[in-house]
C-alpha cells in the first residue's frame, strides 16, 4: 500500500487526463478520443486490450490480464461515456479542463464513470509492479453507452459470452456514505421507458372551441389516471403477477442498514414521503416496489402570460421500475392491451426499451469474499444494500450468465454531485478505491 500512497500523482494526471476527453455519448462527442486514451492507460497497465466495434454502437473496450496459474478470475465493468456537462453556467471551472481544489477533483464524469475506471487501472498497474503479475485473472468490459441506456450492451453480451466468463464482476463502483462507511449494492431495479402521443384536431386551435373539439392533453391526463391511481398503485392488470418478494435475508439488510430519514427530507424539502411512508416501510417501498413515473409532459402554451389555446397534440414519457422477475417485454404488451381495453386505442405508444430487474443473494461465496475484504480495507463495516432504487444492466451478466455481480470500492460519496455541475471525487477516496482494488486481487 506504501506503494499506492507514493504515486498519487500519477494517478492523478491519469485520471485527468481521461476526464479531460469529452466522451458525451448523447451527443456521440469525443468517443473515439476517449476510446484510444483509455486503451493506452490500460495497456501501460499490462492489460491486453482489444476495442471491439459495436454495430450501430460506441465501441466497447475489452481487458484482459493472465494471472499466475489459476482458473480464479475477477470480472470489472465501467463505461467509458458521461453524462452532457450543461448548464455549463453552473460550474465552477470547465466540466472538460479537470481541476484539483481543496483535496478534490472536479470534471464532468469523474465520479460517474472515470475514477472508477482509473481506480482499477492503477490497482492493476501497482500489483503488477510489486508481483510481477497478478495472481488471478482479471478481466474489464468497458462500454461507451451506459449514459444513454446501453442500448448494445445485451448484443455484446450475447455475442461475446465465451470470453466473459468469471467468478464475479465488480459493477461500476459504489463509494462511502455520509459517515464514510462502504457501500455495496447487490443488485439493479429493471426500467421500461415509454413515450405516450395523442393527437387531436390538425393544427392547435382558440379554447372557445373545446365543447366540441378533442383536447389530446385531457386523453392523456384520463389515460394516466388509468394506468396509476392516487394509492400509489399499477392500475395494468398483471402488472405485479410475476412479482418475487423480497428474501428474509434482504429485508435483514434493509433494517440493518443506516438511513438518515429527517436528514433526507430536509434536503428534498418535504415534510412526508409519499403515503406517509416512515422508516422501514420507506425502504421497502424504495427498493421493492415496481413504480409509474411520469418523466415529462408536454402540450399547448408553455410560455409567459396566456394563451388561450386548445393543443393539437400531447407527449408523456414515462417510466417504469420494474422488480424482480418482472420483464419489459411481456409489461409493454400488458400496457398496450389495458389502454386498448380502456377504450384509449388512439394513442400511440412507442417503447425506448428496457432492463429486468437482477439481484445477487446476499450469502453468495462472491459477495461474502469481497465484502471481507472491504471491511479489512476500510476498516469499517460496509452497508450492504440488497439493490439499488435506480437501474443498470447488469441483468446481461447475473440474469443471462449467472454471474454474481455486485458493485462497491468506488471513488464517489454523497458530495460528488453525479449527472450535475461540479461533478468532483475526493483524492483520499481515490487512494481507498485503489487500495481495495489491490488487495482484492491480491487476497481473493
Amino acid at each position: 500500500m506504501r506503494y499506492i500512497e507514493s504515486n498519487v500523482e500519477e494517478y492523478i494526471e491519469d485520471l485527468r487526463s481521461i476526464c479531460g476527453v469529452p466522451s458525451v455519448s448523447a451527443q456521440n462527442t469525443g468517443i473515439d478520443e476517449c476510446v484510444r486514451t483509455l486503451a493506452d492507460i490500460m495497456e501501460d497497465a499490462g492489460i491486453n486490450v482489444q476495442v471491439i466495434p459495436v454495430r450501430n454502437g460506441n465501441p466497447v473496450i475489452y481487458g484482459e490480464l493472465r494471472g499466475g496459474g489459476t482458473e480464479r478470475c475477477i470480472g470489472f465493468y465501467n463505461h467509458y461515456d458521461v453524462q452532457p456537462p450543461e448548464p455549463l453556467d453552473l460550474w465552477e471551472s470547465p466540466p472538460f479542463k479537470p481541476e484539483v481544489r481543496e483535496g478534490r477533483i472536479f470534471a464532468r464524469g469523474v465520479s460517474d464513470n472515470k475514477g472508477n475506471i482509473i481506480s482499477r487501472i492503477e490497482a492493476v498497474k501497482a500489483v503488477t509492479k510489486i508481483l510481477g503479475k497478478p495472481p488471478i485473472n482479471l478481466k474489464f468490459i468497458v462500454e461507451g453507452e451506459e449514459e444513454i441506456g446501453s442500448p448494445n450492451l445485451p448484443v455484446f453480451v450475447k455475442e461475446h459470452m465465451d470470453i466473459l466468463w468469471a467468478d464475479g464482476y465488480l459493477w461500476e463502483g459504489d463509494g462511502v456514505d455520509e459517515r464514510n462507511r462502504p457501500i455495496v449494492t447487490l443488485g439493479a431495479k429493471g426500467i421500461l421507458y415509454v413515450e405516450l402521443k395523442a393527437r387531436g384536431a390538425k393544427r392547435d386551435v382558440h379554447s372557445s372551441m373545446a365543447p366540441i373539439v378533442p383536447n389530446p392533453a385531457w386523453r392523456l391526463v384520463w389515460a394516466l389516471s388509468s394506468i396509476k391511481g392516487p394509492d400509489e398503485k399499477i392500475r395494468v392488470p398483471g402488472w405485479y403477477d410475476d412479482v418475487v418478494p423480497p428474501s428474509d435475508d434482504e429485508i435483514r439488510l434493509i433494517e440493518e442498514a443506516p438511513f438518515e430519514e429527517e436528514e433526507e427530507k430536509r434536503e428534498l424539502g418535504l415534510k412526508e414521503y409519499l403515503l406517509g411512508l416512515r422508516g422501514i416501510e420507506s425502504r421497502k417501498a424504495l427498493y421493492f416496489s415496481p413504480t409509474c413515473n411520469i418523466c415529462g409532459f408536454d402540450a399547448g402554451y408553455k410560455g409567459l402570460g396566456s394563451k388561450t389555446v386548445l393543443p393539437s397534440e400531447a407527449m408523456v414519457k414515462v417510466d417504469f421500475r420494474l422488480v424482480e422477475a418482472q420483464k419489459p417485454e411481456d409489461l409493454i404488451n400488458k400496457l398496450k392491451r389495458h389502454l386498448k381495453e380502456e377504450g384509449f386505442s388512439d394513442i400511440e405508444i412507442k417503447s425506448y426499451g428496457g432492463y429486468e430487474a437482477a439481484k445477487t443473494p446476499p450469502k453468495d461465496p462472491f459477495v461474502r469474499r469481497v465484502v471481507n475484504i472491504l471491511e479489512e480495507t476500510y476498516g469499517r463495516k460496509p452497508v450492504i444494500k440488497p439493490t439499488s432504487a435506480g437501474t443498470s444492466p447488469i441483468y446481461t451478466i447475473r440474469n443471462w450468465m449467472g454471474i454474481p455481480v455486485l458493485s462497491c470500492g468506488g471513488v464517489g460519496y454523497p458530495g460528488s454531485n453525479i449527472h450535475a455541475p461540479n461533478e468532483n471525487i475526493r483524492i483520499v477516496d481515490l487512494i481507498n478505491s485503489i487500495k481495495f482494488i489491490a488487495s482484492l486481487i491480491i487476497n481473493y
